[in-house]
């Protein structure tokens, strides 16, 4: 009863204390967020369309470029209903991440244009390796749940689709940022649009900077994007790069309970324990300078439409994306009990005839990787008909070594070759059907996937031995409805099947990788949404029912990956309320909030245990509610907003000492656009994060029965000017 009080409390002063962008129009948009328009290429062979029956969030390019101040999409998301986000450093530059009804992003399907951004093996998206990429997006739509079907690894927590493509309006853009912690941002865009003849190039390139608020949890990201593409006589061209390079100080290691909350001595949040050289009584003595992980991504994709091919619209791509880099890490052997050994090397032996086996060993654990492969889609609209065929084709070829660079051993004097060494192919092909009828006010939708993976791995890894070959064939089925009941009033339902194969680390630290199960999930929706002159509202009610759900057990490996596990029976199911309100023309309001239940059934922790009553979920709060107010007029903006993020368990055994406490955290900006001329404009912002200076951590994780924690920023302030011509 006191959780569900905190909630309708968090609730109500949301109401009163925040705001999203509305309609131009006094009549709010029925899905409170605008329908996409993509620019030129049709990518909806994997969006949800409109009226579809599917649980859909669509940012316009408008509202991007709101939203975004030099961090990465989860931010420009963390006020969607059930989502959290987060980052390493505490400050949202550097690595960031995000959840979705407590699912984390290795659960989340990401493509960009159509082409899948989830890394093959971990199903992660690491948005570090491509900085700044939200300058070049010009539309973005999150599907809840299974959604529609889509190329790459299954989504059990939403899809999220992202669109770079078209010509865009001629023009450049210069933006220039600075804010708390040492953070610097510039982003410099030219656009020449599109010339008579058809042909049109965007560019773009940028560099962010930050120290973080963790200690020494810097961040130096550069990347690039350019465009260049053709229309004209129904077909349609476009050529896309775009990548980037970053080097992050570690900051993965989190803190304590005592530093991060305080106990008998003072809280130190801002701690990091990433490269901390220590003497034989664990006392600090110095700090590793390049303690850092650095790696590179390029993204190369070639889209062609035709508009007319047997009456429907015919689209196909290929893409590749090239990584490499590595991690960097100090390992002081004589504190560890890591001996020369285990880095490939040779103990030595003194003057006295000593045998030493135990040193300071430098290390660089590479990953070398290549993704490549063809996506296509047709698109036949007639009518009360439509009709989508599509489905892809992909590749992932992978190299995992590690490398001695330096080690305290005077025997050791030239370090070649690598001291373990791994390679892994992953392959993995689709095809979908999906039809809409429409007749009267009635929307009938289908939908099926045939999916085929394999993923072999053979040597070794950072963590050890990794060999397996697993191969997958999955279905995935979804059917819905929606029935637009007049006046702005519209009822849907949708249920669908959802499989997602274990990734990298599943499959290593399995007991038995060839008895590792497949995931599976019953996804189903109810969706009502009505709208006024002046109002609007949506309500979504899910129950997800999961088989074999492979979840976070609240530990990570030594290079601070997630190790999951099947927890047999588990569910989430919740209710998602959505609305807005238009007070004046310059005066509004949005607030959201996402209660859910998200439960292992009969959970044991060992096989030595007794069966356990039903346990949470890890990482999955019962309660986020978020909430705006925005007041423009005139050039002026002004908003304030907020969020609540109910508590959340770090493990699945329900433990309080487990637990990662409730956090709410409240935010303002505001903003000035000076128009020069018709075409040029100068437009400034502040924000201020964190008003209430709370400290809090928005993520952690377990190792053995000891909690630590991800602290994020106090208050702080980023600033921004923008001048467009």
């Amino acid at each position: 009863m006191k959780h569900v009080m905190c909630t309708a409390a968090a609730v109500v002063f949301s109401l009163f204390a925040t705001a999203q962008e509305l309609a131009d129009s006094a009549k709010i948009d029925i899905l409170l967020l605008p329908n996409v328009e993509l620019n030129e290429v049709n990518v909806l062979g994997t969006w949800a369309q409109k009226d579809d029956p599917i649980a859909q969030i669509n940012l316009t390019e408008k509202a991007i470029e709101a939203l975004n101040t030099g961090r990465d999409l989860p931010y420009v998301l963390q006020d969607v209903a059930g989502v959290v986000s987060f980052s390493d450093a505490g400050n949202g530059i550097g690595y960031t991440n995000m959840r979705v009804r407590g699912s984390d992003i290795t659960r989340i399907n990401v493509t960009v244009n159509g082409i899948p951004m989830n890394d093959a093996e971990s199903h992660g998206v690491f948005w570090v390796n491509t900085p700044d990429l939200m300058s070049s997006t010009n539309a973005i739509q999150l599907q809840k749940g299974v959604g529609t079907s889509t190329n790459g690894s299954g989504a059990f927590g939403a899809s999220l689709g992202l669109s770079t493509l078209g010509a865009g309006e001629k023009g450049g853009r210069i933006t220039l940022g600075a804010g708390s912690y040492g953070t610097q941002r510039a982003t410099l865009e030219a656009n020449t649009g599109k010339s008579a003849s058809g042909f049109w190039m965007n560019t773009r390139i940028s560099s962010i900077t930050s120290d973080g608020y963790v200690e020494r949890a810097s961040s130096d990201l550069q990347s690039y994007y350019v465009s260049a593409g053709f229309a004209g006589g129904g077909h349609y061209v476009e050529a896309v790069r775009f990548g980037g390079g970053e080097r992050t100080y570690q900051a993965w290691y989190g803190v304590d309970s005592t530093t991060m909350y305080g106990g008998a001595w003072d809280a130190a949040p801002r701690t990091n324990a990433a490269g901390a050289i220590y003497d034989d009584a664990w006392n600090v003595v110095g700090t590793y300078d390049d303690q850092v992980d650095n790696y590179g991504q390029e993204h190369t994709q070639l889209h062609y439409r035709y508009s007319n091919l047997f009456g429907g619209t015919f689209a196909a791509a290929l893409h590749h994306t090239a990584g490499a880099g590595y991690y960097e890490e100090y390992n002081q052997g004589s504190v560890l009990g890591l001996s020369f050994m285990d880095f490939g090397l040779m103990p030595y032996y003194t003057a006295t005839g000593d045998t030493v086996s135990y040193g300071d060993v430098v290390t660089r654990k590479w990953l070398d990787n290549d993704f490549y492969g063809a996506t296509s889609s047709w698109t036949y609209d007639h009518g009360d008909h439509r009709i989508q065929l599509g489905g892809g084709m992909h590749r992932y070829d992978g190299g995992h070594f590690g490398r001695v660079i330096w080690a305290n051993n005077p025997n050791v004097s030239t370090l070649a070759g690598n001291y373990y060494q791994g390679d892994a192919r992953k392959d993995d092909a689709n095809i979908y059907a999906k039809y809409a009828l429409t007749q009267n006010r009635l929307l009938v939708y289908a939908d099926a996937q045939c999916r085929y993976v394999n993923h072999s791995s053979t040597g070794g890894s950072a963590t050890g031995s990794a060999y397996f070959d697993r191969t997958f064939n999955f279905f995935n089925p979804k059917v819905g409805l929606t029935y637009d009941l007049g006046k702005n009033e519209i009822f849907g339902l949708y249920a669908g099947v959802g499989h997602r194969e274990p990734n990298r680390t599943d499959l290593q630290y399995a007991a038995s990788a060839d008895e590792l199960d497949a995931e599976r999930m019953l996804d189903m929706e109810l969706n009502y949404r009505k709208a006024g002159d002046h109002w609007a509202f949506d309500v979504n009610a899910y129950r997800q029912q999961y088989q074999n759900q492979l979840v976070l057990t609240g530990a990570i490996d030594a290079q601070g990956y997630p190790i999951r596990e099947n927890v047999g029976q588990s569910f989430r199911q919740g209710l998602e309320l959505t609305g807005a309100y238009e007070f004046t023309s310059t005066l509004s309001a949005t607030a959201n909030v996402a209660l859910s239940q998200n439960e292992n059934v009969n959970w044991v922790s060992d096989p030595l245990s007794s069966f356990v009553d039903n346990t949470p979920i890890a990482f999955s709060p019962g309660a986020v509610a978020s909430a705006r107010l925005s007041y423009a007029k005139k050039g002026f903006e002004a908003t304030l907003w907020n969020q609540y993020v109910g508590k959340q368990y770090m493990s699945n055994e329900g433990k309080e000492a487990h637990s990662l406490p409730a956090y709410h955290v409240i935010n303002a900006r505001t903003s000035y656009t000076w128009n020069c001329n018709d075409v040029q404009r100068l437009i400034g912002f502040v924000e201020f994060r964190n008003l209430g200076n709370t400290s809090y951590a928005a993520n952690g994780y377990m190792w053995g029965d000891f909690a630590y924690y991800y602290a994020q920023a106090t208050f702080n302030i980023m600033t921004g000017l923008t001048f467009e011509f």
